[in-house]
């Protein structure tokens, strides 16, 4: 916790006929990442993939077609299948099964086509058939041309030596051809707009009743086509995804030599392994006729962050954010204690928190098998319970009604309603901002010792830490005769004053040699990011106060009711789902990008740098399949 795992160079060293056992162990185990091949030594150069890589790449082309046309999701597990019963399964029936999806599915293509152009044929059709002309006649003129299309009814036009016929903002118009242009000239120049004009034979009307009713059959066998391909998703679903990872992982085996360093006979592999299981891997390869080489290297190792269950899903938030460099602080649980805080602070709301909950705990039953979705459906429940606990414990209020007899049974509750209870909330949420910022620096410096030097870490970030904390002992009573520290810390006023102001000034010269004249500008900002966390509780105040005009409208309907209005209580109903809807979504998203805003803006850039490389091992996390266990 709090640093990534130590990690050790590996390089493993083999013949060519060992790649396939060496694909697999390494493939089952997930140990080791790779790091590709340059290409810069004589006699080596990256190697192709295995010899069944292209029969399994074929077979997983396939696959993900039929699951793409049957438009199939990944469900979670039904039970796990042995691998290679899977491999002789699709061997046997996929081909039949494939023949079969690609007639189904051309025809509802075919079909769903057809449609189509019946559509646009029937609306040309629509557009023409008030002209009352047989379709015939709009073609098949050897000295006449046809202009029909769009011209207002209450224009009028004159076009000598021409036929025309009009119905409402319908035209068409029958002129000899060579004087076809200057016709269309004259009427686009009186608002004439042009049509494609309909083809065939017969009247149009008769036309479009043929139309109508092929289209009817064309539903009735589209829906009937979609029908079987949805039985064929149930039936096979399930069954493709399981293969699909399994030729997946076979791919994923078959491009090991892709990364290595091969020359006629050898090959040479070079990763990084986690300390702790270099021990593991030997073992795993003690029966090929390989050479191991655990070394220590000056290199920048992958990252491969180790946390608790409990603190792990944070990791999601960590690398949106970005991946630390190996020898630099974790933040994931920073984030594990914050955001849930933060959030939970925000809502202060026990109704809301419930369902937020509920929210989280559905994310994690119905998708838990998308590690992305999974990991912020724990997010999401947790925070669900933060809001929940300060809801019940601090504020006593759920849905923005406070709990008058919750109230008077616990010590101590705000009231978001009282101004001095809100005056309380804004320097408390301030306070937070103190501890998070220093707390930011504090992590600074240990990484810039780490990383650097005690010289960079003081100059860096120890001198905000005095410009922070000084400045605010010496400022408050300087400009506001007000302690705004000092007295809480039980500083006399003398020490505060010229204590403070010697930190700020010591502090201020240390970030100006560091960082030249720009650290000036930047003072203002770090005493802006303490008071940022101020919107802990300006959220929560202004959720509490739409929640609370909302059920005051509602309660004016109910009251309305009450007297006498019968409908009033469909508005109060009404007004008061809505309102409980958008405060519930509103404070959802603003609450939860503004917790995660607070530490990735307020507090991360003090300590974090960044720019590392996920921890990636060589192989294919199996969720429907298992191998037979490798062995050397």
């Amino acid at each position: 916790m709090l640093k990534p795992e130590p990690m050790t160079r590996v390089v493993i060293c083999g013949l060519n006929q060992d790649l396939p056992d060496v694909s697999h162990i390494l493939s089952q185990k997930r140990l080791v990442h790779l790091e590709d091949y340059g290409g810069e030594d004589e006699g080596f150069s990256a190697g192709t993939t295995l010899d069944y890589g292209a029969k399994v790449s074929e077979y997983l082309v396939r696959i993900r077609s039929l699951i793409k046309i049957l438009d199939i999701d990944a469900g979670s597990p039904i039970g796990i299948k042995n691998a290679n019963s899977v491999e002789e399964e699709v061997f046997e029936k996929l081909d039949g099964l494939e023949k079969n999806i690609l007639a189904i599915h051309k025809n509802h293509r075919d079909s769903t086509q057809k449609l189509k152009d019946g559509m646009n044929r029937l609306g040309s059709l629509e557009q023409f058939e008030p002209l009352g002309i047989n379709l015939e006649s709009f073609s098949g003129f050897k000295s006449m041309s046809v202009l029909a299309g769009t011209l207002s009814s209450k224009t009028e036009v004159s076009i000598p030596n021409a036929e025309t016929v009009r119905k409402d903002d319908m035209i068409a118009v029958f002129v000899p051809t060579d004087g076809h242009e200057e016709v269309e000239q004259q009427l686009v120049k009186a608002g004439f707009k042009s049509l494609d004009l309909p083809t065939g034979e017969g009247i149009i009307s008769d036309e479009m009743v043929a139309l109508e009713s092929e289209m009817q059959n064309l539903e009735g066998e589209i829906e009937a086509l979609g029908h079987e391909l949805e039985a064929l998703n149930k039936r096979h679903g399930q069954w493709l995804v399981i293969a699909e990872e399994h030729f997946a992982a076979q791919s994923e085996k078959s491009s090991l030599p892709l990364k290595l360093a091969l020359s006629k006979n050898a090959f040479v592999l070079d990763g990084w392994v986690p300390e702790k299981e270099c021990e593991g891997l030997k073992t795993s390869l003690e029966g090929l006729n390989v050479d191991i080489q655990l070394e220590f290297s000056d290199d920048e190792p992958p990252v491969k962050l180790d946390n608790p269950p409990m603190v792990r899903p944070f990791e999601l938030f960590t690398k949106l954010y970005g991946i630390p460099r190996h020898r630099e602080l974790d933040p994931s649980v920073l984030l594990f204690f914050g955001y849930p805080l933060f959030f939970g602070l925000m809502i202060g709301d026990l109704g809301y928190g419930f369902f937020y909950f509920l929210l989280g705990h559905l994310l994690v039953k119905k998708y838990g098998h998308s590690d992305e979705l999974l990991q912020l459906g724990k997010i999401i429940r947790l925070a669900g319970f933060s809001a929940f606990f300060f809801g019940t414990f601090l504020f006593a209020e759920a849905f923005g009604f406070e709990i008058h007899w919750l109230a008077h049974e616990l010590p101590f509750v705000l009231h978001k309603s009282d101004s001095a209870d809100v005056a309380f909330m804004l320097l408390a949420t301030g306070g937070i901002g103190l501890f998070y910022v220093t707390l930011g620096l504090v992590m600074g410096f240990y990484n810039a010792l780490n990383m650097h030097n005690l010289k960079h870490a003081v100059q860096e970030k120890l001198s905000w830490i005095m410009i922070l904390w000084g400045g605010l002992l010496f400022i408050p009573p300087w400009l506001f005769n007000n302690s705004l520290l000092g007295s809480r810390l039980g500083l006399s006023g003398e020490i505060e004053l010229w204590g403070g102001l010697a930190a700020f000034l010591v502090g201020l010269s240390l970030a100006v040699y560091a960082e030249g004249i720009v650290a000036l500008v930047e003072v203002p900002s770090v005493f802006v990011q303490v008071i940022s966390y101020v919107r802990i509780a300006a959220l929560g105040v202004a959720d509490y106060g739409l929640a609370h005009a909302f059920n005051g409208m509602a309660a004016g309907h109910y009251e309305a009711f009450v007297e006498g209005a019968t409908l009033s209580i469909v508005f109060a109903l009404l007004i008061f789902v809505v309102g409980q809807l958008l405060v519930f979504t509103l404070g959802l998203i603003g609450s939860g990008i503004n917790s995660l805003r607070l530490q990735y803006v307020e507090c991360f850039p003090k300590f974090f740098v960044g720019g590392g490389t996920d921890y990636t091992p060589f192989g294919y996390t199996r969720k429907y399949t298992h191998e037979t266990e490798a062995t050397a």
